[in-house]
């Protein structure tokens, strides 16, 4: 048996995820456009370029439903979530970690230009070492290599699993998990795709199921982002946004309830 049938859902709930995320974007364009961010305020950065993200790929998600590869798209959105979840810590310096993390970039960047004989301009070496004075404590390995002290990445060797044991495992456990299997090529996934005719081997590319837990988390992960950048940078979209998680759990509900 498959699992689209295993887990059949009412065909109102689709269309409906549908308008709500349309909705949800045109929300997010509408509060965003134009709102003022401080230089020095990190978090304010990140969230607002977090937001623009988590608006551009739900516009992806609507784009590709009901094909199988919408999952591809709503997964990483529960990463960048987590991410700004984290950031979002007080007391920390997480989202200046983020932000400049583009300066072990660069040195990488340059390393690498320098090892293959390749000339860089020398204000441009200078810019990036005054950068690493100043942040490449905040990036330094806890194993540093001899040819490269730094981290891999921002967040300094924390998984999205530690992430989410401390904002919540739900999405992870659940969505995360399930659309993860498409995308790395799992036998469930495949095996969902396709059936046997005589001889013939029939590929299916949309699946209900998939679409509609994407289109659930692209409405998930863009509401709890527009109420993270609200909260922090006074949006005026929190009544707006309490009535349409409201709204959207009640009428789900709905259509199972005799």
């Amino acid at each position: 048996m498959s699992s689209e049938e295993l887990f059949r859902r009412d065909p109102r709930e689709n269309p409906f995820m549908q308008n709500q995320l349309r909705g949800l974007i045109a929300l997010a364009d509408e509060a965003s456009r134009s709102v003022p961010v401080r230089e020095d305020d990190d978090f304010g950065v990140m969230a607002i370029h977090f937001l623009y993200k988590q608006m551009q790929h739900a516009e992806s998600v609507l784009f590709l439903v009901p094909r199988r590869d919408a999952c591809l798209v709503a997964r990483p959105m529960i990463e960048g979530l987590y991410q700004l979840l984290w950031a979002s810590a007080p007391q920390t310096e997480r989202a200046k970690r983020w932000r400049s993390f583009s300066i072990i970039q660069d040195w990488r960047l340059i390393q690498s230009r320098l090892q293959e004989g390749i000339s860089v301009d020398d204000v441009d070496i200078r810019k990036n070492e005054a950068g690493l004075r100043v942040f490449g404590s905040l990036h330094r390995s806890k194993k540093p290599k001899p040819s490269d002290p730094y981290a891999k990445n921002w967040l300094g060797g924390v998984t999205l699993a530690e992430m989410a044991d401390s904002a919540g495992r739900e999405l992870y456990d659940i969505s995360y998990v399930e659309l993860s299997d498409w995308e790395h090529w799992g036998l469930s996934g495949i095996g969902d795709s396709i059936s046997r005719e005589d001889n013939r081997v029939l590929v299916n590319a949309a699946s209900e199921r998939l679409s509609g837990l994407s289109l659930l988390t692209a409405c998930q992960c863009l509401h709890r982002t527009l109420e993270i950048v609200d909260a922090h940078l006074s949006l005026d979209v929190m009544d707006k946004v309490t009535t349409f998680r409201t709204t959207f759990a009640e009428t789900l509900n709905s259509f199972y309830q005799k």
